[in-house]
């Protein structure tokens, strides 16, 4: 994604392309901020999103930094931020959030089964349900080792309130491996999706549970 492995290519040192893709994490950010004033919103909300992504920006920097310690790990951390601007830059007409471990967009977790709790509420006289990333891809995961999901099919039943949840089986990650996992949920009216919107969840595996 993003050209990211012609950067990668052209890196001499893992710090060259860390510096390489906080540039381009800075630089794309004021492409979204600009989509946000094409909205035309109000004076407050235009603020909020551009705020957003202003810490999108900074953490994902940091992450990037601290935790991009190979090629695939920084890929993983920089495409993650570039979803988390897209999806804040189109904004959340429903409530909707995704946690782990009670914390949402950037958590630790140590190895083993990651619990992602899906929530979401439709406005009123519309239901929700955990849609498809694209056709033929239910969710849309990277990590720097095997990992593999699980989920209830209910949760793909339209309802008044999503409260559900993913598994993310990392068993098979090791301290310091990146995982980056994004769920769909849409809002239905009479049986047609009304709303879709995307919510990226970024995981750095841990030995022991920890804070960033």
């Amino acid at each position: 994604m993003f050209a990211a492995d012609a950067s990668s290519e052209r890196a001499t040192s893992i710090e060259d392309y860390q510096n390489t893709c906080i540039e381009f994490i800075t630089d794309i950010s004021r492409d979204y901020k600009d989509w946000v004033d094409r909205y035309q919103l109000q004076r407050e909300e235009t603020a909020r999103r551009k705020s957003t992504i202003d810490r999108i920006v900074k953490t994902t920097n940091d992450w990037i930094s601290r935790f991009g310690t190979t090629i695939k790990r920084i890929d993983i951390i920089m495409n993650d931020g570039v979803n988390k601007m897209a999806e804040n830059t189109a904004g959340y007409p429903f409530a909707f959030e995704a946690l782990v471990l009670g914390k949402s967009r950037y958590v630790t977790h140590p190895v083993g089964d990651v619990r992602v709790n899906i929530k979401a509420m439709p406005r009123s006289g519309r239901l929700v349900r955990i849609g498809s990333y694209q056709k033929d891809e239910l969710l849309l995961i990277n990590a720097s080792a095997q990992v593999t999901f699980s989920l209830s099919q209910e949760s793909r039943k339209g309802a008044d309130i999503l409260d559900d949840y993913i598994i993310v089986d990392a068993k098979n990650c090791q301290q310091g491996d990146i995982i980056s996992l994004t769920v769909v949920v849409e809002e239905l009216q009479d049986d047609y999706v009304t709303e879709s919107r995307g919510y990226s969840t970024l995981v750095l595996v841990t030995e022991n549970q920890g804070h960033v």
